[in-house]
């Protein structure tokens, strides 16, 4: 499947040390029925490129439509056009 911004949605922010402008990150929640592979694939969620700063939080709910399990997802990338994400929990 693709990205549905209908299950996204962001919740909280988190304060960055640094104090600069703009850098406060995002705490993000996204509920899906797609599973761990199809979240994961290069470019999932270059829609929210705008959106998603590296560091930002994902917690996400996926394969709800199967059998539904937890991920917890840092952003490791975004050019501005491209978003990476990258699992914290893999067990």
């Amino acid at each position: 499947m693709a990205f549905d911004k209908k299950g996204f949605r962001t919740v909280d922010f988190m304060f960055n040390p640094s104090g600069l402008a703009g850098a406060n990150l995002g705490v993000h929640k996204y509920v899906t029925n797609d599973d761990t592979a199809a979240v994961q694939t290069a470019g999932y969620f270059n829609a929210l490129a705008k959106l998603l700063k590296v560091g930002d939080h994902i917690d996400m709910t996926l394969d709800l439509d199967g059998t539904p399990m937890r991920r917890n997802y840092i952003v490791s990338s975004n050019t501005g056009s491209v978003v990476g994400i990258a699992a914290q929990n893999v067990a």
